[in-house]
């Protein structure tokens, strides 16, 4: 952990914040911490600073004196479609996306997706939770991102605009990356797109009629290499690319 995640509901009314299982045991037994030792921290979708130790137990870790600033938003919002992976895999979308900054993850259906994925029990909310917080405190981030389950493919692809963008002034780039194609990110993005939206495929890849429906609404390919990549190692080098076009 290169940062503490702090939640609202262990705030005490001294001010200070009372901390439990993982995190506590990771800065017992991890970081070797004592009583005085200053801790990065960050508050769930806020500010982050630092905090000081004021008492260590073996059920329990108080921090206090919180110094806290207002966190550096990124000028550029990412939003990923992923084709729900194995268990193991969503792990790691998981928190690849919280670690670099992804606001939103749809996972969705596609044709080489297998039903019983969607069983899965990562995909609880106290499991997608605990994955994501050690996204972020890898990452040295606060912003949780947001995360939804669609289990099929046509009325996501055809509506999400309509669902999760009726709001927004601006509609985001879409991105949809493919071997077959010789233009890369540098050639589809302006200097101006601040929002993107990237569909992220299967093991497998994508069957035609679904990169078909995506170029048809707007989806625009390009090559991220010339490798064959496995799900979270294509998001990870997608998310990097995009970082150095910033």
């Amino acid at each position: 952990m290169n940062i503490i995640i702090l939640f609202e509901n262990e705030k005490q009314d001294d001010g200070s914040y009372h901390l439990s299982g993982f995190r506590a045991e990771h800065i017992r037994a991890v970081l070797k911490s004592d009583v005085n030792d200053i801790l990065e921290i960050g508050i769930l979708n806020g500010k982050s600073g630092v905090a000081s130790i004021t008492s260590i137990s073996k059920d329990k870790v108080v921090l206090s004196n919180l110094q806290l600033e207002e966190s550096t938003s990124d000028n550029i919002t990412i939003d990923i479609i992923v084709a729900l992976p194995r268990p193991q895999t969503i792990k790691k979308v998981l928190f690849t996306s919280a670690m670099m900054g992804v606001r939103n993850i749809f996972f969705i259906k596609s044709n080489r997706v297998e039903k019983s994925f969607f069983h899965s029990v990562v995909l609880e909310e106290e499991q997608l939770q605990r994955h994501l917080i050690d996204g972020l405190q890898q990452g040295k981030r606060t912003q949780m991102p947001n995360v939804s389950i669609h289990d099929k493919f046509n009325p996501f692809i055809q509506d999400w605009r309509c669902q999760f963008y009726k709001d927004r002034d601006e509609k985001p780039v879409c991105l949809l990356p493919d071997l077959d194609v010789e233009q890369t990110l540098v050639n589809v993005l302006g200097k101006k797109d601040k929002h993107l939206l990237v569909a992220i495929g299967p093991e497998g890849g994508w069957v035609p009629f679904e990169t078909e429906m995506m170029t048809s609404l707007g989806f625009d390919k390009f090559k991220l290499g010339d490798w064959t990549l496995r799900v979270e190692h294509a998001l990870t080098a997608c998310l990097a690319q995009i970082e150095l076009l910033k």
